[in-house]
């Protein structure tokens, strides 16, 4: 029995969030690395800004205010999908547990962000706001696509189907891979360690080791990033090889390495370029985009989906009885 499908007001409420929540994380990003967290002061300034609802016309204080009302925004709509599901869609199970995560991860975030503002932005605050903005934003996706697809001939989500056994591994492996490397991303920008190397791939000239912490932690992150491509180079193509007759998921994973190739030559550019704001937050942005569409393809990739059955082929006396019914007439 294929379970009812979700309003199509709903659906795009789901798919909406998860988009704002994204671009969320993006401006995040955008005042880290264009120095902007205390744009609104730094003390007593949240929620107000310089003491004051509507903040000056300065660019550091207009990048940090509208960051809020991006996250005002995200909040607004958080609340009203988790109270459209309690109310509408709590018999689905995946839909009511998602929401109700989602909601849980948020009021976090909004914590987060309030002490990281408080408290003049403390790196670990800020590494542990991006780790929990990027698990919101990952279940929130997972909503959307089971919202999107339950209910619908060809896919419908069950408990005992969703971790299908010959992608369960690749997928979880995929997903924390690159989320680690998020991470070590985000190190990066949090101890001012992106100018630590002057050139790209090595750390300087030749092959000498890189001296002093900004430079190693640098070419750690390197070293993390380069396993990780190869890693979910092999990873999808074996989950496209798995699930070789999905077109959904085939899109995904050329989704998945094309991000890699455009974020490799990002990261190259932050170095060559000597670390640009635009070209950080595009670095920053297409992590995010990268991480969203691994977890997308991982969601996916474990929905059981419904195929028909084929007809079964006539059985090779069952082709000749009519030519007998013939003969004997």
């Amino acid at each position: 029995m294929i379970p009812a499908r979700p309003s199509a007001g709903f659906r795009r409420l789901a798919v909406w969030t998860a988009i704002l929540t994204y671009l969320l994380i993006v401006w995040g990003g955008i005042v880290r690395v264009s120095g902007s967290g205390n744009g609104c002061g730094t003390t007593d300034q949240w929620p107000l800004c310089h003491g004051s609802l509507l903040p000056a016309w300065q660019i550091n204080t207009l990048i940090e205010f509208t960051h809020r009302w991006i996250a005002s925004i995200c909040t607004l709509l958080v609340i009203i999908l988790t109270v459209s599901t309690w109310i509408w869609h709590r018999r689905q199970r995946r839909i009511l547990v998602g929401t109700s995560i989602a909601a849980a991860l948020f009021v976090v975030q909004i914590v987060l962000g309030a002490l990281a503002v408080e408290y003049n932005l403390p790196g670990g605050v800020v590494m542990i706001h991006l780790a929990n903005a990027l698990l919101l934003f990952a279940v929130l996706i997972y909503v959307a696509v089971v919202a999107c697809t339950v209910g619908t001939p060809g896919r419908s989500p069950s408990l005992s189907g969703a971790l299908a056994p010959p992608v369960k591994r690749p997928v979880i492996i995929a997903v924390v891979a690159t989320y680690l490397v998020a991470l070590s991303g985000a190190f990066v920008v949090e101890t001012g360690s992106g100018g630590g190397c002057t050139s790209w791939p090595l750390c300087g000239s030749g092959f000498s080791l890189p001296s002093g912490q900004a430079a190693t932690i640098n070419v750690a992150h390197r070293v993390v990033a380069l396993i990780v491509v190869l890693l979910l180079g092999g990873l999808m193509a074996m989950i496209a090889s798995r699930r070789r007759g999905d077109r959904v998921v085939r899109i995904g994973v050329m989704a998945v390495n094309l991000l890699l190739v455009l974020q490799v030559a990002a990261g190259a550019l932050v170095v060559l370029l000597g670390l640009p704001a635009w070209v950080r937050g595009l670095h920053i942005a297409l992590a995010s985009l990268l991480w969203g569409s691994v977890v997308l393809v991982a969601v996916v990739s474990t929905l059981p989906i419904n195929e028909p059955v084929p007809a079964a082929a006539p059985q090779r006396g069952d082709t000749l009885r009519p030519q007998a019914k013939v003969a004997q007439s």
